[in-house]
């Protein structure tokens, strides 16, 4: 049984005899909506956003395990909506407006005062979080991503600007200083009290002497009260040092105790998709990792040919359809320095070509003698695995824990995780998760 409408809400007249109602934007119209129908939940709650290219969904996740050593906080965003009692899948980094104000309404009724929220350029742009309102925010970073959506960097930045713009006075704005250029203008639009972080002298929470191994990073972190020396977190990379400070200085700024905080470092929990590494007991590893932008391929490939400089660094990868093209020779070209084996296959094609996708990707390639091309995920994966010798590293980036692959006009299931693991087991060999 059909259900027909009482309204419409539009954009253009319409050929109907059902009343409606044109407005300007029906996107941000359905916004206003649904924070009135489900009794405005934000306004009642602390709400952190936390904005840039790269470790949105990392970032957030860790200022909701830490605020839990303390209170209730909610997570919303790549990973799903989730409290320490249940977990919800969402489809998009920041949901559309009938879902999340309705999850904000499930987190006010539970009694859930905080809710650390991925906020997405695509998701700004497209007035999902026009009411909802947002008491504190988070700037990561801000790298080339996006611009086929955008257009340009200074069009993609201010529309992440636009979140720190409608913070309260009572808020924060925890801002990475080391990209001084956006921090600053930043800085000089938001009407919050600023927290900086990062590696700059002047940043308020500065961190220093980063070691990182496959088991642990360790740094110096300088606070306005304390520094603490020999901090040990259980995320790899001088990139999560980042991340794990943005939510310190979070942490910082609610006035709750940062020692019991920076004890939590030691057993964070994994983040999903992120640096999923397996132990073959062969000698080799492999890492599964969500990494799709050039920064964040740049960032995890230069941090384990750090750790792990004598073995064969082998990568299997490739970039999505549909997405920013003008990136794709710059994945090649980091791939192609700091790699030794290159397995560039399907990433999400979608509607593109992929044969189209993958010569963006060989522009950046300067010895394509060292690439193979396998269009099929799955075997790209599998003869990756087979030509790990021991102390090699075996890297497969672009869909972490993703369970689709998309192409033109079907999806199939696919797991990287899973592949990886049913691969190691046909060999036969013991594995284990680090």
């Amino acid at each position: 049984m059909s259900i027909k409408p009482s309204l419409i809400i539009a954009n253009k007249q319409l050929d109907t005899t059902i009343p409606y109602v044109i407005v300007y934007n029906t996107k941000s119209i359905l916004s206003r909506i649904a924070h009135n129908y489900y009794k405005k939940p934000s306004h009642k709650l602390e709400i952190i956003a936390t904005t840039g290219t790269d470790g949105k969904t990392t970032t957030s996740t860790i200022i909701q395990s830490l605020f839990n050593l303390y209170t209730e906080c909610a997570y919303i965003g790549t990973n799903g909506f989730k409290t320490k009692y249940y977990e919800i899948p969402t489809l998009f980094t920041t949901p559309k407006p009938t879902y999340l104000h309705k999850y904000l309404l499930r987190c006010l009724n539970d009694k859930i005062p905080f809710v650390s929220l991925e906020a997405s350029s695509q998701g700004i742009n497209e007035h999902r979080l026009d009411d909802v309102r947002i008491t504190s925010a988070v700037f990561t970073n801000l790298t080339h991503e996006h611009l086929d959506y955008h257009g340009t960097l200074d069009s993609y930045f201010n529309c992440k600007l636009q979140v720190f713009k409608r913070l309260p006075e009572t808020g924060f704005a925890i801002i990475n200083l080391d990209q001084e250029e956006y921090a600053n203008k930043i800085m000089s639009e938001t009407k919050a009290k600023i927290i900086t972080y990062g590696t700059h002298p002047k940043a308020m929470f500065r961190f220093e002497t980063i070691k990182t191994s496959f088991e642990q990073t360790t740094f110096t972190l300088v606070t306005p009260n304390k520094t603490y020396k020999n901090v040990k977190m259980n995320l790899f990379g001088d990139y999560n040092v980042y991340n794990v400070v943005a939510a310190l200085a979070v942490i910082y700024a609610y006035g709750f105790d940062l020692d019991l905080a920076v004890k939590k470092l030691r057993a964070l929990d994994p983040i999903e998709g992120r640096m999923v590494m397996i132990d073959t007991y062969e000698g080799f590893k492999v890492i599964i990792d969500f990494a799709h932008t050039p920064n964040a391929l740049q960032s995890l490939l230069s941090n384990i040919r750090r750790v792990n400089p004598n073995g064969r660094l082998i990568l299997v990868f490739g970039s999505a359809g549909e997405r920013d093209p003008t990136k794709r020779p710059f994945m090649g070209q980091i791939a192609d320095k700091w790699c030794d084996k290159l397995f560039i296959t399907n990433e999400d094609p979608k509607s593109e070509d992929p044969i189209d996708i993958i010569e963006d990707i060989y522009e950046g390639i300067q010895n394509p003698f060292k690439t193979e091309i396998i269009l099929d995920r799955k075997e790209a994966i599998k003869k990756a695995i087979h030509f790990a010798d021991p102390n090699d590293i075996v890297v497969i980036t672009g869909k972490g824990n993703e369970n689709i692959q998309q192409f033109k006009d079907y999806n199939i299931t696919h797991n990287d995780i899973a592949i990886s693991m049913e691969t190691l087991n046909l060999r036969p060999r013991l594995f284990r998760f680090i």
